[in-house]
């Protein structure tokens, strides 16, 4: 029975695909040890994903696996990630695809991530040491990215970032002989005259040196008034960044000297206040214009928002499988998702401000629509995009309206050849004509096997669709110029539309 087993063990392993390679480092071709590499299936492939850690010679092998479609992802720390077969940093991997039987030896060369480097320098052009510096990508409002400090000679290197367009710009600074604004280069104060600096990976964007303007910085100080005594952690957010600190148990907080302009002010228990029990948190909006050591704002128990699902004909609702999804948003931009988590009685509690939510309902449904708190200005998109609120006072409602008649989207991409392509990108994207702008968050998935792709549970409306191994999440210029397909969804039913891979020539 045992020789059985073993001689049955054997021959499926004569029949398996083998994959195996290298990893090594882009510029010098030197292998890369402890690198992840990942493998993936693609669906209809018989097989589970695998993971292994490249050996001291940058080598790597999996167990035999059937054959199939395969994308590989490759890792390592202070690395870009790569998928086997990008024809750029921001395209996708082409899967590897294997018969029964069959070997492939792959070489995956790891780029570094990009890098900026300047000097701070005063009115002399003598270096200022210590002095932070933030780099933020080159958008309205700008995003923070990453942050530094210079040394002692005012000389500073920020890495770590991706390929793309950016900014750079120094902080507020108090020193004994007087104060230096937030400034970008080259030079200014304003987003819309600053200096771009364009990364590139294995790069190294050299002399991003920025000369600080000098002015009046103003204090930051005041109280959060709240029922207990026990400390805060206060922030103070403007469109380029934020700055935190703790204040005392009576709240009082003192924040860094900041320059003049419009500010929000958030303040959270760290834990729980002693005497109430919960948590307490607060939120201000400011506008800086002189000294200020008499900033005030309460902090309450958090804001509750009941989450509630009804659906158009008054059905029952299996919420089963929902997730409603939150960000922060304030000044600064938008912040990380975040899923809620709400408590039995359908209640969740946010901080004060300003947040916007989404419904990822299942396939079964879609958002149809969409009501909240806050007011008639508040940015509200499609109801199953994202949608703004104002959390505030003790208790307010949020209510996502589904349809069980969803619409669907099916079907094939071929290649030049009218072959079939297993494992193709495709984008589906919620477009609207008139106003040219994506209506949601773009919907990601690649073909089977046989070249099949399917979306379900869209809400009705006009979409465009495209195929292509050019790009990983392409924006809505980039779909312009691809000539996607232009397509009608309509509730309840499902549309065909057959692709052409698109190739970029």
């Amino acid at each position: 029975m045992r020789k059985l087993l073993l001689l049955a063990l054997a021959t499926g392993a004569l029949h398996a695909a083998l994959i195996r390679g290298t990893v090594v480092e882009n510029q010098t071709g030197r292998p890369l040890a402890r690198a992840l590499v990942v493998v993936r299936p693609v669906t209809g492939t018989a097989a589970e994903e695998l993971s292994a850690r490249t050996n001291v010679y940058g080598a790597f092998e999996f167990p035999p696996v059937a054959g199939g479609a395969y994308l590989l992802t490759a890792s390592r720390r202070a690395f870009a990630p790569i998928q086997y077969g990008q024809k750029r940093w921001n395209s996708a991997g082409v899967p590897v695809l294997l018969e029964d039987s069959a070997a492939t030896y792959l070489t995956i060369r790891l780029p570094r991530y990009g890098a900026v480097a300047g000097t701070v320098v005063d009115e002399n052009e003598v270096g200022l040491p210590e002095h932070d510096v933030v780099v933020y990508t080159n958008t309205r409002p700008p995003k923070l990215m990453a942050r530094g400090k210079t040394d002692d000679r005012g000389m500073y290197r920020i890495s770590g970032l991706d390929p793309g367009s950016y900014l750079v710009r120094t902080t507020a600074k108090l020193y004994d002989d007087g104060g230096y604004l937030p400034t970008f280069g080259k030079e200014t104060a304003t987003v819309d005259q600053a200096y771009a600096v364009e990364v590139t990976l294995d790069e190294q964007v050299e002399k991003a040196d920025i000369r600080p303007l000098p002015g009046r910085l103003f204090t930051v100080a005041g109280q959060v008034i709240s029922p207990g005594q026990t400390p805060f952690t206060v922030t103070m957010v403007s469109d380029t960044g934020s700055v935190s600190t703790t204040s005392d148990a009576r709240g009082n907080f003192q924040l860094p000297p900041a320059a003049p302009g419009q500010y929000e002010f958030y303040a959270q228990t760290a834990g729980v206040d002693y005497r109430t029990g919960k948590p307490l948190a607060g939120f201000q909006p400011v506008a800086l214009d002189r000294d200020r050591s008499d900033i005030s704002f309460a902090a309450n128990f958090l804001p509750e928002v009941l989450l509630s699902f009804e659906e158009g004909q008054n059905g029952a609702i299996d919420t089963k499988g929902m997730q409603v999804m939150a960000r922060r948003k304030d000044l600064s931009g938008e912040g990380i998702p975040e899923v809620l988590r709400p408590a039995t009685n359908g209640r969740v509690s946010l901080l004060p401000g300003r947040w916007e939510l989404m419904l990822a309902a299942t396939p079964q449904y879609y958002v149809g629509g969409f009501a909240g708190p806050g007011p008639a200005s508040l940015e509200r998109g499609r109801a199953d995009g994202w949608n703004e609120i104002v959390s505030a006072g003790r208790f307010s409602q949020v209510k996502f309206v589904l349809s069980s008649s969803p619409g669907a989207v099916h079907g094939m991409v071929k290649g030049s050849g009218s072959d079939v392509v297993a494992g193709a990108p495709v984008f589906l994207e919620s477009y609207d004509l008139e106003k040219q702008r994506r209506l949601t968050d773009l919907r990601v998935t690649r073909t089977d096997m046989q070249g099949r792709y399917q979306f379900a549970g869209l809400a009705p409306g006009t979409y465009r669709v495209l195929s292509s191994f050019e790009y990983q999440m392409p924006d809505s210029m980039s779909i312009s110029g691809a000539a996607p397909k232009i397509l009608i969804v309509e509730a309840g039913r499902d549309a065909a539309q057959d692709l052409d891979l698109y190739v970029l020539r």
